[in-house]
């Protein structure tokens, strides 16, 4: 089986789950026991800071990033995805992503950013989403998921109304050329 993770997957036209409607979802994982990732175009409501006055982080820096809903699965739960200095020691409980990109669901990441002493480039996410074995797969053979590289600049620097035509311009599609795409087997 060939992993797209890391990697992105952009929801063609023809996925009916609103959930997924026009979205990028940044795969963190995706083996023979299913995959997962997070939705890195759907603001929530709340913001970094609002999360942090919930939990009681003392919070130094401007934290008014909005939070995201990274998918379906586990709202209840809070993860941060951000950008590790080179050479970077990989935490007990974190997922390495990529070599530059690390998932953390613990709060000691949440006050260090607070005192201002945290990583430069950071999203918080609102639960995941999530693919038991195969099923990823079998969205694929129907034609819901165009999948694409990995762009840090669009997790980090692209508007979030704008990620799902960016991530689709980075693969030489234009929204009009995807009503009609069917992968390739």
């Amino acid at each position: 089986m060939e992993t797209i993770a890391p990697g992105f997957l952009i929801a063609a036209p023809m996925l009916q789950d609103p959930n997924f409607d026009r979205t990028v979802v940044l795969m963190c994982v995706h083996n023979e026991q299913g995959a997962m990732g997070l939705v890195i175009n759907r603001p929530s409501p709340m913001t970094l800071k609002d999360i942090m006055d919930q939990l009681g982080v003392d919070c130094d820096d401007d934290v008014d990033q909005a939070a995201m809903v990274g998918g379906p699965v586990a709202l209840d739960s809070g993860l941060l995805l951000y950008e590790a200095a080179p050479g970077t020691e990989l935490g007990e409980d974190e997922l390495e992503v990529t070599t530059e990109l690390r998932l953390c669901p613990n709060r000691e990441l949440l006050h260090r950013i607070g005192r201002g002493d945290g990583p430069h480039r950071f999203m918080m996410f609102l639960g995941h989403s999530g693919w038991g074995p195969g099923q990823l797969e079998w969205e694929f053979s129907q034609g819901a998921w165009i999948p694409a590289q990995m762009r840090s600049e669009i997790i980090f620097s692209t508007p979030f109304e704008q990620r799902w035509e960016e991530a689709l311009r980075g693969e030489g599609l234009h929204p009009a050329q995807i009503s009609s795409f069917k992968p390739q087997a």
